[in-house]
């Protein structure tokens, strides 16, 4: 047999065993694949049941529970009396007839946001130096910040809310301190992690010229990350806002406490119009929001 042909037999052996061990890994791909698919299904199926999703307690279905919702909730408005004054039936006025109350609500609630935020975000972002494994080589340091993060940001804002409104009574101060611990959770960890991606030649080099540790972290981290730190906090802005509104409900001040009256005395199509004027505003400081971030991307570019 000549050289050639043992090379070529040499070759298909090759390819056969290639491409057996590329069948079997394929199989077991997809034995994998569809075991993660059956154990998800059964998940979801005991989750429906135990949830009790599927069940009715006012013998209606479900399309027919939503559209009547719906219909409770949309004002009955009258072309010919739109723009009438508040106590003609079916005008804007008389749909939105606590309007100046409900936008110093509004109000009350964009300064809960705006205070939780910034005063979280720069305790998460003090927190955050301490929390990342390339800037801080103090291990049980590190793990514990981490942990007092995870604490922060798994206690539900409404059991948080409650615990201040019973330590501070009720209003906004208790909303405040909720958005202020769940924003230093939440953001601790996103700008932690934004931290360990960092360049350390920067760091090291402002450290040979004798810089200290916070101008290191200022000049030498801070500057290539800006643009991202910058996005999550805006981001943690338009939640919190939606946070405050939720955080009303239960006595933390706001539009919410609007809303839990509304809910209170089954005033339906007050939930939407309040509803609107939330979306309203969380819209207006989602426009600001992308202009600063593109401003200052831009500026960074």
């Amino acid at each position: 047999m000549s050289v050639s042909a043992l090379f070529d037999a040499e070759d298909r052996r090759r390819a056969a065993v290639f491409e057996q061990d590329w069948r079997k890994r394929r199989l077991a791909h997809r034995l994998q694949n569809l075991g993660w698919l059956l154990l998800v299904s059964a998940l979801l199926a005991v989750s429906l049941e135990l949830s009790e999703l599927r069940n009715s307690s006012v013998g209606l279905g479900w399309g027919e529970r939503v559209a009547t919702f719906v219909d409770r909730m949309t004002p009955h408005l009258r072309a010919d009396a739109l723009f009438a004054s508040r106590n003609t039936d079916g005008s804007l006025a008389s749909w939105f007839y606590d309007l100046p109350l409900w936008l110093v609500a509004i109000r009350e609630t964009v300064a809960m946001a705006i205070v939780g935020t910034l005063v979280g975000g720069v305790f998460a972002l003090s927190l955050s130096f301490l929390a990342a494994s390339n800037l801080n080589a103090n291990r049980p340091l590190r793990v514990l910040i981490r942990r007092s993060l995870d604490a922060a940001r798994t206690i539900p804002d409404v059991i948080l809310a409650l615990i201040f409104a019973s330590a501070f009574s009720l209003g906004p101060v208790a909303g405040v301190l909720t958005l202020i611990v769940s924003t230093t959770g939440s953001l601790g960890k996103l700008f932690s992690e934004c931290m360990e991606n960092a360049r350390i030649r920067e760091v090291e080099a402002i450290a040979a010229t004798g810089g200290n540790w916070l101008l290191q972290m200022r000049f030498g981290v801070i500057p290539q990350l800006l643009p991202q730190l910058v996005s999550y906090w805006l981001l943690r802005l338009e939640l919190n806002l939606s946070a405050a509104a939720a955080l009303g409900i239960v006595g933390a001040g706001g539009i919410g406490v609007e809303l839990q009256r509304a809910i209170s005395f089954t005033e339906f199509d007050t939930y939407l119009a309040i509803l609107l004027l939330i979306i309203a505003c969380i819209t207006v400081i989602d426009l600001v929001s992308e202009r600063l971030r593109h401003r200052l991307i831009g500026a960074m570019a």
